[in-house]
């Protein structure tokens, strides 16, 4: 019965603050079009989660928006939140 409490407890405490501490992986790419440079960044836990911009600061600010936007969409529809395994 312990064991089930914990467990109970322990997925309550998972809020949106709880998911955008963690430590999610990026792949960042660069690439460049009519000549000007441009970063794709990708969030390797949340499939289809990506943006780009034509600054790194401006694409991690951008996906972070972009990740807690995912995360709350999988919290409403009462899906499982994938996170980084490390």
């Amino acid at each position: 019965m312990r064991a089930q409490n914990l467990l109970g407890q322990n997925k309550m405490t998972k809020n949106l603050s709880y998911y955008l501490s963690l430590n999610w992986s990026y792949t960042i790419e660069e690439d460049s079009h009519n000549g000007k440079q441009f970063y794709i960044i990708r969030v390797n836990e949340l499939p289809g989660i990506c943006t780009d911009a034509s600054t790194l600061e401006e694409g991690m600010k951008n996906i972070k928006e972009a990740i807690s936007g995912a995360i709350m969409l999988y919290m409403e529809q009462g899906e499982p939140v994938p996170e980084p395994n490390f």
